[in-house]
């Protein structure tokens, strides 16, 4: 067991300024708590937002707090009561913690999110938090595809939400890093045509290389152009280029918050089909209202993850389904770790 002495994490103590710094050790201990050695931590988009911000939206922080939520890491100490874990097992850090009051976990009214002031993030030496929000990852993943486990367990829940299943056709707006484990997962799945659109054709070409079978830069609307009219030129293009019948796909996901993006999304959506919003943007968007009601349209939203997630993702990752490596373009020793040297 690791004698803990020191506990260094990074900071953001305000818009624009991360220091690595001191932080409270974890303990002690409760009965059904665990520490783990953080090992690994991934950097989300949110952590930008509030790097950024100093918040997200309406949410914002109140005071200093540690950044992460992404992360993986090696139990090294357990409470008395915690039985599906031992000192020494891998584990993934689930960052959302719930009541337990409710089945939706990821949308409770009292959630608490690692990393959202005044709930201290991960990304530090040492991490406490319920045993119940660890899951154990086979010694096959290595610790920089542990890290990832996090935002692949959300496009899962996306593919609850949207009841991906073999033989689909889906549209996939916003190439970023969720757009791609969202495309990840739908082959997986076994989604039999996939679409990737973004504005950039490196991340376009990058999709195709790994999951996509066809990819769309997104057309550029003039100012004086209707939604309707160019998110339709735009479909009837597409679906002609990729063998779709001109009805359009089975499942559209719109991943990069762009206005233009859900107006797409949703002329790209055949009659019945299923459109999920998972891209995060302005706070209020024109939408399409009548063509949803007209094509009876299933429209969703998808927000974090639910029990059996992260599992889920860890299964996808072990058996080969789903290759995160690709997705990780770099890596950086710790800014802890640094500190630490220099003591």
């Amino acid at each position: 067991m690791d004698v803990i002495t020191s506990n260094y994490g990074c900071v953001l103590t305000k818009p624009l300024t991360v220091e690595v710094k001191e932080v409270s050790l974890p303990a002690p201990i409760g009965r059904e708590d665990v520490i783990i050695k953080v090992e690994s931590t991934g950097i989300c988009g949110s952590d930008l937002h509030l790097f950024n911000h100093f918040g997200i939206g309406k949410t914002k922080m109140t005071s200093p707090n540690t950044l992460g939520h992404e992360s993986a890491g090696t139990v090294v100490e357990v409470g008395p009561n915690v039985t599906d874990v031992n000192v020494g097992d891998r584990v993934c850090i689930e960052p959302t913690m719930f009541c337990r009051k409710t089945g939706k976990t990821n949308i409770c009214r009292n959630f608490r999110q690692a990393g959202l002031s005044p709930t201290p993030g991960t990304l530090q030496q040492y991490y406490l938090c319920e045993s119940g929000f660890t899951v154990k990852i086979p010694d096959s993943l290595s610790w920089e595809e542990a890290g990832c486990i996090q935002p692949l367990a959300i496009a899962v829940q996306l593919a609850r939400r949207a009841k991906f299943a073999a033989g689909q056709t889906i549209a996939v707006f916003g190439c970023g890093p969720l757009g791609a484990l969202i495309m990840a997962t739908a082959r997986a799945y076994g989604i039999s045509k996939i679409i990737a659109i973004d504005i950039s054709q490196k991340r376009i070409d990058f999709a195709k290389s790994m999951w996509a079978d066809f990819g769309f830069l997104s057309p550029q609307k003039k100012a004086d152009e209707d939604y309707a009219d160019w998110a339709d030129a735009f479909k009837a293009r597409a679906m002609k280029d990729a063998d779709i019948d001109a009805w359009g796909v089975d499942i559209a996901v719109e991943a990069s918050g762009a206005e233009p993006s859900m107006h797409a999304g949703i002329a790209f959506t055949h009659a019945g089909g299923t459109y999920v919003q998972v891209g995060l943007g302005q706070a209020i968007n024109s939408f399409p209202t009548v063509e949803i009601v007209a094509k009876e349209l299933d429209v969703v939203g998808s927000v974090r993850y639910t029990a059996g997630c992260f599992q889920t993702a860890i299964d996808l990752v072990a058996t080969g389904k789903v290759n995160l490596k690709p997705l990780i373009t770099a890596i950086f020793l710790s800014l802890v770790v640094l500190k630490l040297w220099k003591l």
